[in-house]
């Protein structure tokens, strides 16, 4: 079976991201990008025990507003964005101001994608609760903005996937709103046989490593790209750190996920380059720009507010702080490998120049 692409991510053609990059210099060149990457509510209805954003779930008191949200938008739209990644510390479905978020984005002519645990898909009474609305009739207007879904699962163990994601009834929620999401089209598309628009992706951890040919083989069923890594190792992960691998095991289980997972990263775009990073920039829910998801920029490397500055000019201003080409493909691994250097260890990761495309360019050691 061919390698599925999802739909406003992954799918752009080689061609379209050469050109991108053709000639282009970020630090003398006006700025460009091909996505923008926003956070909905800080809230969320799981308490996954991997979540890098911690146990803190509440909304916070200035988290953007809907038409903040939609400037954002259609500022990254006039620089040249085509799709928004709406993720974030929080549950993208748990956000009010979704439908709201993903319509505007289709009315300008753009792709969406959410990164979510699809649990309100299968569950009409908290839809009915946040939106008003029942779960199939969420789904259509998800779907009928164009977006597409990465869902999260990892397990395909009832009592398993509850335990780790925290909440009892949780997996027939989630199986609900996959086969509703399955049933409304998101796994077809008739203009290419090669483009889905539902990413299933696990983390990997101890519990459910023996998983992963199960958990590919049911995306594959379902024609969805299926994705796993290892998490971050922070927040939760931290405080159930003996259900995670061992750092010093983590070359030796990235060489096994190579043979399950699409790409080394959910947000990957093409090796290394990642839509959180190199294709634009990372909003969080009160405005910040972030490194990424996963990480707020240091004090003395802050980027800036989008309610103090332009969408242009916080480009402006990350471009003289970070380099965003492909010497720095991770600010966050960057930072790392510096951390090494200065103790003489080698590298954790670096780009392997020979192998351009391929999911494992980003090496290991």
């Amino acid at each position: 079976m061919r390698q599925l692409k999802l739909q406003g991510l992954d799918s752009f053609s080689v061609h379209k991201l050469e050109e991108f990059w053709k000639n282009y210099n970020p630090r003398k060149d006006k700025p460009k990008i091909l996505g923008i990457s926003i956070s909905t509510s800080n809230r969320c209805n799981l308490r996954c025990i991997y979540c890098y954003s911690g146990v803190n779930k509440k909304p916070f008191s200035n988290e953007l507003s809907l038409d903040e949200q939609r400037d954002i938008i259609s500022q990254a739209k006039f620089l040249g964005a085509e799709t928004v990644i709406i993720c974030g510390d929080g549950e993208p479905t748990m956000d009010k101001n979704l439908l709201g978020i993903i319509s505007h984005a289709k009315s300008l002519g753009m792709f969406s994608v959410i990164v979510t645990n699809a649990n309100i898909f299968g569950d009409d009474e908290l839809c009915k609760k946040i939106h008003d609305i029942n779960s199939i009739n969420f789904l259509k207007d998800i779907y009928n903005s164009n977006a597409s879904i990465i869902a999260k699962v990892d397990s395909l163990v009832e009592d398993k996937y509850d335990t780790i994601v925290g909440k009892q009834k949780a997996y027939k929620y989630f199986m609900c709103g996959i086969n509703r999401a399955i049933e409304m089209g998101f796994t077809l598309d008739k203009r290419d046989k090669e483009v889905t628009r539902l990413s299933l992706s696990s983390v990997v951890m101890k519990n459910n490593i023996s998983e992963l040919m199960d958990l590919k083989k049911f995306a594959e069923s379902i024609r969805a790209q299926y994705i796993c890594k290892l998490p971050s190792l922070v927040g939760n992960a931290l405080e159930n750190v003996d259900s995670m691998f061992e750092v010093s095991e983590y070359e030796k289980i990235r060489k096994k996920i190579l043979a399950y997972t699409a790409k080394r990263e959910t947000l990957m775009v093409d090796t290394p380059r990642c839509m959180a990073w190199h294709y634009g920039p990372t909003i969080d829910c009160c405005g910040e720009v972030r490194e990424c998801y996963t990480s707020p920029c240091s004090k003395d490397a802050r980027i800036g507010n989008i309610r103090e500055y332009s969408l242009y000019e916080l480009i402006q201003r990350r471009i003289k702080l970070y380099d965003i080409t492909n010497k720095d493909f991770c600010p966050v691994k960057s930072r790392i490998n510096k951390a090494f250097e200065r103790r003489n260890l080698n590298k954790i990761w670096t780009i392997e120049p020979n192998c351009i495309g391929c999911k494992d360019k980003i090496k290991s050691f």
